[in-house]
């Protein structure tokens, strides 16, 4: 073959060999690690964490301390912290592990969400020293994308990290408005427009005490599912700090559910009040505490029932009873006797006509 002939076409695989080469070498130099060496280490005890200030993209701060009695959110807001989230950040924070140096280019910190406009960025505190000074990116191959002080890598941390630290300050604070064995509940009384029920716990099971004449055929299971709800109680948000007791329409709260604890007596009282700014939300309070919560318009309905919603339900109608599988060769429907008869007699008059032949 004349190679001359034919050194365009040589050329052009030759340059598309070294462009691909190009681009490999510039891919490697921008993700792989240049070296152990150059890998930081971060050791956090999470015993020794004191405060964790985490601040989103949209620009929201929020700083969790640690308290005598567990950990609080002390801005922006004074209140109990909740503890399985704060219990989530401080384990991913103990597990931290560097693995790998995936760019040293500024140019790539938007695409890897460790730029300020996306990154989330996460100050550790034990005692009055800043531990460690994190931005945190996206989750991609395994490894979150993170940049530590001001060093101008973007390292590769095992695992996901930013799902528990990317969370509004809602979802920080402790929304359980009740957390108690719905078991222990001895007694309990829901009062609204809808009505005034109160129920007993006996050895086999809820007796109602008051509001019977409304129940029609009582169910006392319906009252261990309305115990479960009250006994169990979680809040979907806060009311904003300036929404007062008038406002929530708990000055004089149109709800009352009043649940008595057997083993320790006791009382815990819930205020329902008026419909909250959120669509399909009411206001809701836990008598002695200040907090102002906002429940669903499903669970404020659960506390205040109407008769019906501890009766018994219909059975439902039994199906008919399947028809027995006919015999094969008898799948097909019965002639009347009238129309049997003449079919018998034609067939007669056939046979004779056929021996008189």
């Amino acid at each position: 073959m004349d190679w001359r002939k034919n050194r365009i076409a040589v050329g052009a695989v030759v340059f598309v060999a070294l462009l691909g080469l190009t681009l490999w070498a510039a891919n490697r130099q921008d993700r792989a690690p240049t070296g152990e060496a150059e890998l930081p280490t971060i050791e956090l005890d999470k015993d020794a964490i004191t405060a964790i200030e985490v601040t989103r993209p949209d620009g929201e701060t929020v700083t969790l301390s640690k308290a005598d009695d567990g950990w609080r959110v002390t801005a922006p807001v004074e209140a109990e912290a909740d503890p399985n989230n704060v219990e989530s950040a401080l384990n991913r924070l103990a597990d931290l592990e560097i693995t790998r140096i995936v760019s040293e280019q500024p140019e790539n910190y938007a695409r890897l969400q460790v730029d300020e406009a996306n990154a989330v960025r996460v100050g550790v505190k034990a005692g009055d020293e800043t531990v460690a000074d994190l931005q945190i990116g996206k989750y991609a191959d395994g490894m979150t994308m993170i940049r530590i002080e001001e060093r101008p890598e973007v390292f590769g941390a095992s695992g996901s990290l930013r799902y528990a630290f990317d969370r509004a300050l809602k979802t920080w604070r402790n929304r359980s408005v009740v957390k108690i064995d719905s078991a222990s509940v001895q007694t309990i009384r829901f009062e609204s427009p809808n009505g005034s029920f109160a129920f007993n716990r006996t050895a086999d099971a809820w007796k109602a005490s008051e509001g019977k004449v409304a129940l029609g055929e009582f169910d006392p299971k319906k009252v261990t599912g309305l115990v479960s709800t009250a006994a169990r109680l979680t809040a979907s948000d806060f009311a904003a700090e300036d929404v007062s007791d008038v406002r929530a329409g708990l000055a004089e709260p149109s709800t009352l559910v009043t649940m008595t604890v057997a083993e320790t007596e006791e009382t815990i009282v819930l205020e329902l009040g008026d419909a909250a700014d959120e669509a399909n939300q009411v206001y809701l309070r836990r008598q002695g505490n200040p907090t102002i919560y906002i429940v669903s318009e499903y669970l404020a309905n659960r506390l205040r029932p109407e008769a019906k919603a501890f009766e018994k339900l219909d059975e439902p109608a039994a199906p008919p009873p399947a028809r027995p599988a006919m015999p094969q060769g008898q799948g097909q429907p019965q002639l009347p006797p009238e129309v049997m008869r003449q079919l018998q007699e034609q067939i007669r008059a056939q046979q004779q006509q056929q021996q008189q032949q």
